[in-house]
Formats: C-alpha cells, structure tokens, sequence
C-alpha cells in the first residue's frame, strides 16, 4: 500500500481517492432529490378569497375556497345545464 505510483502519490492515496469519487456519484441522485425546488401542480392556481380572506391554492378546474366554499380561480369545469 506504500508503493509510489507516480509523483508522491501512493496506491493507498489513489484509492483514498477513488472512493472519494465513487462516493460521490453514489450521493448525487440523493443531494439533487433533497435540494429540488418543489414545483406546483399544473392544475393549481394561487388564490385569494374576498368573503372569509382565506389564502392559497386551489384546483383551476373546480376551485373553491375551503373555509366559506365561495367559488375561486378559473372555474374551468363549470356545469353548464
């Protein structure tokens, strides 16, 4: 293990190295899954109530206010009998 391979580096400091290295491509996925930005859901919108002041997101499709059930957002599934 103290055979100089080249310069002063020995086979024990370039397989110090190498686990260093493949450790970090074992923890890459892990450290890019616990960092990521949360993005919101395509069919949610940010809305404000007038009647009860509720704050949030609601469904664009259907969306009411969770507190009074007051009707917000786009609305795009409206009943139309």
């Amino acid at each position: 293990m103290e055979t100089i391979v080249f310069g002063n580096f020995t086979v024990l400091d370039i397989l110090i190295a190498a686990g260093v290295i493949i450790g970090f491509f074992y923890l890459w996925p892990v450290l890019k899954r616990v960092f990521r930005k949360k993005e919101a859901p395509s069919y949610a919108q940010v809305a404000n109530c007038n009647g009860c002041g509720w704050q949030g997101q609601v469904s664009m499709h259907a969306g009411r206010c969770p507190k009074c059930n007051k009707p917000l957002g786009d609305q795009k599934a409206k009943d139309y009998r």
